[in-house]
């Protein structure tokens, strides 16, 4: 049987006995949640304390069918501008593939590594299908978009503004909202304009995504956050007044896209 219909067989029927400790136990309920989505937790499975006999080898196979409904769900919204083109779940589909499997053996759901690896082998497996000029910064448009999706890590908060861990700035040579309003119809663009254009992804901690196109002055203080510089420092790297630069520090704020400092920070 594949292995993602024995995923699927275990994930509707299968369970996962605990032995010797309440339900109500948060505890154990975070050491489970964490076994299944942490490959580094799962490393040492042969030393489980909560899980005993099979269990351990049903509860990996559990995490993989995890694994493989997470990335699958998002990597068909991320992707879903050269799915359409292409005509069918062509990087949703990854997640069955053998190609996946080494992915599965160290993700953690959630994580920014993981979501970068998935969204590399996306592209990668993608870029093939057509030898058009744009059809690279449409998949490279979508990678951005599906790293937001695929990371729920958290930004460690520092006493500096720092950007969000997701946080991404590409730069396009074509007119990006021509070229997915095309693709979203499934219409092959031709003649797409061109039109240098820098965008920012980025995405709040309640899952709301931003993309975002930076001027030349917001682009400047982006590059000027690095995690070790304050509002004055930061204007003084860009070139800017401090008022223009805290206003552009508030909308990158807003957006999630930069951290604010805070005081309590070590």
């Amino acid at each position: 049987m594949p292995q993602g219909r024995q995923d699927q067989h275990l994930a509707e029927g299968g369970r996962i006995h605990v032995a010797h400790y309440p339900p109500t136990d948060r505890a154990l309920q975070d050491q489970i949640i964490e076994f299944l989505t942490d490959a580094s937790a799962r490393s040492e499975a042969s030393d489980s304390e909560f899980l005993h006999g099979n269990e351990v080898d049903r509860a990996v196979r559990f995490s993989r069918f995890l694994a493989r409904r997470y990335y699958r769900d998002r990597l068909h919204r991320g992707f879903r501008y050269s799915t359409a083109l292409l005509g069918s779940g062509a990087a949703a589909n990854l997640v069955d593939t053998v190609k996946f499997d080494p992915i599965l053996e160290g993700c953690t759901l959630g994580s920014l590594a993981t979501a970068s690896m998935v969204g590399e082998l996306a592209v990668s497996e993608l870029r093939a299908k057509r030898s058009d000029e744009w059809w690279t910064e449409l998949l490279d448009y979508e990678y951005a978009f599906f790293v937001q999706l695929a990371t729920s890590e958290l930004t460690p908060v520092t006493r500096f503004f720092r950007n969000a861990i997701s946080t991404l700035i590409r730069e396009f040579r074509f007119a990006i909202p021509e070229l997915l309003e095309n693709s979203k119809k499934a219409k092959v663009p031709t003649n797409v304009p061109r039109k240098p254009t820098t965008l920012l992804f980025s995405r709040t901690h309640q899952g709301r995504i931003y993309v975002v196109e930076l001027d030349a002055t917001a682009m400047a203080v982006t590059k000027a956050v690095n995690g070790f510089r304050h509002a004055a420092e930061i204007a003084e790297c860009a070139d800017l007044g401090q008022k223009e630069t805290e206003r552009i520090l508030a909308d990158l704020v807003r957006i999630s896209a930069v951290l604010p400092p805070t005081n309590e920070a070590a």
